[in-house]
Parts: C-alpha cells; structure tokens; sequence
C-alpha cells in the first residue's frame, strides 16, 4: 500500500459541532475494484456495547440482573450476527463475558481491559474483545495506557481503549481493531472530555500511520456517545487518515436517540473493509422493547464486512507497548522499574523546553532534530511541535520516548 513517511501535522483542530447535512463517502475505493477477479475470503467484524453485563445492582432503570438463560442467549445472537471478531464495552467482569463467549461456540473467547471501574458503587464498565478462536488468531491485545488521562484539567478514558492485532486464518490478512467508549453525556464538561479523548487517540493513530513501514490496516469501533458531524468526527478525520464509516440508510445503534452513537472509523490505507457494508442488527426478533432490552441492551450491535484475497503487506508491523500494557491481563508482566501498570502513565508532561531551543527528539522508534517552535511549558495542549530539514514535525507527548537539548 503506499504511505506517507512525514509526520506533518496540523497545526489547529478543525472542530465543527453542526451536523453535516449530506454524507458522501460511501463509495467503494477503487482499491477494493483492484481486488475483482481474484478470491476474496469475505468476513465481518462488530461492536456492541452490552449494558452493564455482569452487573447486580438496579443500573437498568429497574431491570433484573441477566440470568444464565439472557448470557445464552446474548452468545447465540453473537453467533447469528455473522462476526468472527465483536467489540464490546459496559462489561462489569471477565467471567461473565466468558460464559457469552463460550454460549457463541466452544471456540469462542474473550478478554477484557482493566480500566472502567466505578469508585463509588461495585461496578465496572470494562470494554475488550469476543472472537471466533477457529477464524482469527489473536497475535497481540494491549491496553493503552500510556494515552494522557487528563485534558484541560479534566480527567479523560475512563474507558481505556483496548487494542488488539489479528490474523484472518482463511486468508492471512492482519489488521488491528482498537475499541473505546468515549465520555457518556451532552452537558459542556462531557463534550470536553470527548474532545480530549479524540484527540488523545488520534494523535497515537497520525503518530502510528506516519511511522515507517507501520501496517495501515486500522479500524476504531466501539460507544463513541455522539453521532455523525460531531467533535470526535472531526477530530478523528481532521489529519485526512481516516474516515466514519456511513450508515446506507439512517438507522439509531441504541433505543434512546434516533442518532447513531455507536461507530466505525477505518483508515484509509485499509483497503479490505468494504465502505459500505455498515450494518445495524435492530431487529428486535419478535420480542418487545422491553424484553429485547432486558436479555441484550439498550444498544444495537453494529457490523462491517472485510474481504481480502491475501496479507496485501506481509512486511508491515504494528507498533507494540511495553509489558504493563499486555492483554489479556494473565498474561501481564510487572515494569521493570516497579511501578504499578497504569499508574502516572500518559499524564500531561510539564516541558521545560521554550521555543527556539534545538532539540532532538524520539517518537515511535524515529528520532528527529529540529527547532521547537514554541514554548511548551506555557502551552498546555500536550503536543510536541518542531521545525526540521524536512518541515514542521508535531507529536502528542504520549508518544514523546524521550526528548533532550542539543
């Protein structure tokens, strides 16, 4: 696939909150007619967020707690939706996620992030993976918590996002998923955080995509909590590397808004996913609102179809984390230093640095020499910005390895 190798950034978010009134972008790339004539292996992937599975307490406007018969059921729905790979979030424990996985098939597994949990009642609202062991390999899962936690003196990712890095096994294409659940709520103080949290997560992607040799096949899906022509649209596509997936015909992902909340972003050197095969499952099976909602959730679980003949990059890489970021949490290993997994990671750094200094630094295993072109410590929006031989480099401090005088 060609790339771009230069780590040029914007300088300002283009941030708009009217909703676009058209949407064009659902036409196929010419990238995917390029594939006619060979043999496609066609599978589908999705996100569903699953309203507090696992939970006891009244979190459900008074539901009951799902019983044995709703976890079967939820496993079975999985299974009839086609995925080899489901997204999920509002998860309050591993175990429980687990029993729908094993109620999809006894190849089925799951996993879950650590973070999510509540501080003032017993639960959690974890967010991971549920996948088809015999149609995927899962090559890597991390949770990344080297993302900042704190934007404009607000606390963001709650929700930290989990990614994970698969192989298809029919056709040996790799691709990376990475699921989030963005602050809930539309008061100014939750349009914020999400802002915060978009633009967190998407600096890490430019970051990604710029790196050399770095695997373009990235797909974000999951509870963005906002619709289309929102900040986190804006802010996601802002870099022209990646696009909202179109619905073909409107249609909400959760009973309480007509609007769809629940998306799918698709890089756009991710020539397998086919832009127009977005899907919403809202059909309620003959049950009744009510009863639809107290076996699944309030959500609708959303699908994409991928097709692909073969691993088009088998040289490509995916950027991987250091041990304490490691998924499945069994398989975690302790930093080296000693410190906590999560603990401190990603808060905002307070650089020293003033503009006009030479300095160089590292980012994504590539080392740059430049001027910074302004001063940092009284900036305050977390981004590393320098001038170069080769232009204007910017980076998110998240992604800074290490950064010195010259």
């Amino acid at each position: 696939m060609n790339r771009t190798s230069s780590l040029l950034f914007p300088l300002a978010l283009a941030l708009a909150t009217a909703l676009v009134p058209q949407r064009l972008w659902a036409q196929e790339p010419a990238a995917e007619e390029m594939l006619a004539g060979q043999r496609l292996q066609s599978f589908r992937v999705g996100t569903w967020n699953l309203e507090f599975l696992g939970a006891e307490g009244n979190f459900r406007n008074n539901l009951p707690p799902r019983g044995a018969a709703d976890l079967q059921a939820i496993g079975r729905k999985i299974a009839e939706l086609g995925v080899c790979i489901l997204a999920v979030q509002e998860i309050n424990d591993e175990g429980t996620l687990k029993q729908v996985a094993a109620a999809a098939g006894p190849q089925w597994d799951a996993f879950l992030g650590t973070s999510g949990a509540w501080t003032d009642r017993p639960v959690a609202q974890r967010i991971g993976f549920v996948y088809d062991k015999n149609t995927v390999d899962l090559l890597f899962a991390e949770e990344l918590l080297q993302l900042p936690r704190e934007f404009e003196g607000e606390s963001i990712f709650h929700r930290v996002p989990v990614t994970a890095v698969w192989k298809h096994k029919p056709s040996g294409c790799d691709f990376r998923l990475v699921t989030v659940h963005l602050k809930a709520g539309q008061k100014p103080d939750d349009k914020k955080k999400r802002r915060g949290e978009a633009s967190a997560l998407s600096g890490w992607l430019d970051t990604l995509a710029r790196q050399a040799n770095e695997d373009p096949d990235v797909v974000v899906l999951g509870d963005f909590n906002s619709t289309y022509g929102t900040e986190p649209e804006q802010i996601f596509e802002q870099s022209g590397l990646r696009k909202y997936l179109d619905q073909t015909s409107a249609s909400p992902t959760i009973m309480h808004f007509p609007e769809p909340i629940d998306q799918v972003v698709v890089s756009d050197g991710c020539v397998e996913v086919r832009r127009t095969s977005l899907q919403v499952a809202s059909d309620f099976g003959g049950l009744g609102k009510d009863a639809w909602r107290q076996t699944y959730s309030d959500h609708y679980p959303v699908t994409i179809q991928l097709r692909c003949a073969n691993d088009d990059d088998p040289q490509a890489t995916f950027w991987r984390g250091g041990p304490e970021q490691v998924l499945p949490l069994s398989q975690r290993r302790p930093r080296e230093d000693g410190r906590e997994p999560g603990r401190e990671i990603g808060k905002p750094i307070a650089w020293p640095y003033t503009q006009g200094r030479r300095v160089q630094l590292l980012a994504g295993g590539v080392s740059y020499s430049g001027t910074l072109v302004r001063d940092l410590a009284q900036d305050g929006t977390g981004w590393v910005m320098l001038e170069t031989d080769g232009g204007l480099v910017t980076v998110h401090a998240s992604q800074v390895a290490a950064l010195r005088m010259r």
